[in-house]
Parts: structure tokens; sequence; C-alpha cells
């Protein structure tokens, strides 16, 4: 069983997810993506812990990810209301964070997104960004989000050009794979 905890903690992401898109009012729409954001971090952390860390595992994640993110666009997107300058700028980081992942698929046969401080920025910004939109009703804080993830899926697609195998755990461009620098 505690081999598959850091799993079931992941795929709990699926059904809070399903619970967030069917919610009614903020509160407990908030209280399910809290859950969503906790399980987030503490599936790594637990994976690490026991060291359980998978293939599979790492698939699951970005698929709870991919999941809750849809629910998010789909429930948050009226409410932001973001003009077209907004939208070209979100769809332009979606094809540069496509083309990343397209890219490693195509030189190394794998489907993902790295785990660099950039990424994890960003993640952090969106994990904080429903509470700014629903709470504060902060318009701003979407382009403080927009900025970092720009940076971040610009930079993944530079790894995933210059790289000279997969590197999931690459900290940045500056960084060989597992934050190491590089050797000359």
């Amino acid at each position: 069983m505690r081999k598959r905890l850091p799993n079931l903690l992941t795929a709990a992401r699926f059904p809070l997810a399903f619970g967030m898109l069917e919610a009614k009012g903020s509160v407990p729409f908030l209280i399910l993506y809290l859950l969503c954001c906790l399980t987030d971090m503490l599936d790594g952390l637990t994976a690490r812990r026991l060291n359980t860390c998978s293939e599979f595992g790492a698939r699951l994640d970005s698929a709870a990810d991919m999941a809750v993110t849809a629910v998010l666009v789909r429930r948050l997107w009226p409410l932001a209301a973001p003009g077209p300058w907004i939208t070209a700028w979100i769809c332009a980081i979606a094809a540069a964070r496509f083309a990343a992942a397209l890219t490693a698929w195509l030189r190394f046969g794998r489907f993902g997104f790295l785990h660099t401080w950039g990424n994890k920025m960003t993640g952090a910004l969106l994990a904080l960004y429903p509470f700014a939109l629903l709470l504060f009703e902060s318009r701003w804080a979407l382009i403080a989000v927009l900025a970092v993830a720009g940076f971040s899926a610009l930079e993944e697609l530079l790894i995933e050009c210059r790289a000279e195998g997969w590197e999931p755990d690459r900290k940045s461009i500056w960084t060989a794979g597992k934050g190491r620098e590089p050797t000359a």
C-alpha cells in the first residue's frame, strides 16, 4: 500500500477536478482546488521519500495536471475575461509548451514537461492565481503569471532543442540534468 500512495494521491486529482467543475460558488471550488494543490505537492514528495518514483507516476502526474488545468480554464476563463491580446499571449505560451513537448517526443521518444525552476515558479503562480481572481478580483495577477509562464515555456523549448537526451529533472537552461553544471 505504501508504494501505491504517491499514485493514489495523484489519481485523487481526477475526481477533485470533476468536483471543481461541478462546484457551486467560490468557496467549495477553492476548497477542492486547494486539495488538488496539496495532492500535487504531496505525491512527488511522497514518491521521493518512499523511493517509489516511476515513469508511470510521472505520466499520471502530467495527466492529472492537465485535467485540473482544463477545469481551471473552463471555470475561470469567463471570470478573467481576457481581451484579445491576453488571449493571443496565452495561445502563444500554449504553442511553445506544445512545441517543447513535441520536440521531446520527436527527439527522445518522451512526451512530458521538464521540472525546471521556471516551470515550478509558473506552477506556484498558477496555483495562487484562482485565489487572486476569486477572492480579490485581481486582473494584474494574470499578467505576472503569463510573464513567468512565457519565459519558462521558451526556456523549456530551448532545452528540448539543445539537450543531448531526455532530462526531466533539468533545472534550467544553464544547468545539465538534475541540476548539475554542464561539464566542459
